[in-house]
């Protein structure tokens, strides 16, 4: 049965500890907590009209203060199995509550490839086709091959295509029309059984890692580990300072802006999008707007990652929203491009 909580701090389960009270809260471990839940909403007029809020891992969300007047659902749903596989992949459905690194760390261990660039990303599987995670080249897209998923007004459970997610960067389906539509209870990927290394080998930190170690073929465990070391130096434990990671989206710009950007600053690196576009490292701009370790009041500059904002203490969601409107117009104002955060604010 399901135990439903009043009045529950949100601090608790957001790595920036920032937030207010969720007016209703549950639990739900299985597909079977997930039908007495929707039972519940269906048939107590208390709930019927209330807002539902899913909730994994809080890592990529900042809350606001006071209450928040909707029924949070924790994810909790695990399960790992193989449920296809040949000489070249192996299919895998995995349950939206797992923790993401443990899974990456689990297939890693099978010599299963496909997650080892996303090493030490934080939070749930479930949060994963959300937010269309990547890092270091890869992205959650380039594996998945459909999102089980809960419809919250029928109560039944069906798969979602890659394609219909509409995946784009950091930025899927889930956080646009289905939205608040539907729970994502499993994913199924495919992991291939050799190693790629042509995209972790495109970024220079990564690299010099292996040229600094000497190691010319690495494995499976040598890029996770390398990628797991190079991330710790970069990003604070949210354990120890609350944070959620990246702040600012990279920005996507057309050549002749980045041309015009690169005249001035001929130091700054680009990373191509197709013919047309290219991704410029946020962290650079923001750090070469002279803001890397600046306070901005209660939140501060990250002083080794310009990326990322990190809570000072008792910082509201007001304080951060001053502090990132704050950079964004410095950083338009010395560059022209305008950032975006990637983290949802509720």
């Amino acid at each position: 049965m399901l135990k439903i909580l009043e009045y529950v701090d949100i601090k608790n389960y957001s790595t920036f500890k920032i937030g207010g009270q969720f007016r209703y809260f549950t639990l739900i471990s299985s597909i079977s907590d997930l039908k007495s839940f929707h039972i519940i909403i269906q048939n107590d007029l208390i709930f019927k009209n209330i807002p539902i809020f899913i909730l994994g891992g809080g890592s990529n969300i900042v809350f606001s203060d006071g209450l928040l007047d909707v029924f949070a659902l924790k994810n909790e749903i695990k399960g790992f199995e193989i449920i296809s596989e040949t000489d070249e992949y192996i299919d895998i459905k995995v349950g939206a509550g797992e923790i993401w690194d443990d899974i990456v760390k689990k297939t890693v261990d099978m010599n299963l490839s496909g997650f080892e660039s996303l090493s030490a990303i934080p939070g749930t599987v479930g949060a994963g086709p959300v937010q269309n995670i990547g890092a270091y080249g890869s992205e959650i897209k380039d594996t998945l091959l459909e999102v089980e998923v809960f419809d919250i007004k029928n109560g039944e459970i069906f798969n979602i295509s890659n394609k219909d997610c509409k995946f784009g960067y950091r930025d899927s389906i889930f956080k646009n029309e289905f939205k608040g539509k539907y729970i994502i209870t499993a994913v199924i990927y495919r992991l291939e059984k050799f190693v790629s290394l042509s995209k972790v080998f495109s970024y220079p930190g990564v690299i010099k890692y292996f040229d600094d170690k000497g190691i010319e073929n690495p494995t499976l465990k040598q890029i996770r580990e390398a990628i797991i070391d190079i991330r710790s130096k970069k990003l604070p434990n949210p354990k120890d300072i609350p944070n959620v990671g990246s702040f600012f989206k990279n920005p996507i710009v057309e050549n002749n802006i980045a041309d015009g950007i690169k005249v001035k600053y001929p130091e700054i690196k680009f990373f191509p999008i197709g013919e047309k576009y290219v991704k410029i490292p946020a962290g650079w701009l923001i750090e070469n707007a002279g803001l890397k370790g600046k306070s901005l009041g209660s939140i501060s500059v990250y002083d080794k990652n310009a990326l990322v904002l990190v809570n000072n203490g008792n910082a509201t969601k007001d304080d951060l929203l001053k502090a990132k409107n704050e950079i964004i117009k410095i950083v338009e104002e010395k560059f022209g491009i305008i950032l975006e955060q990637e983290p949802e604010v509720v």
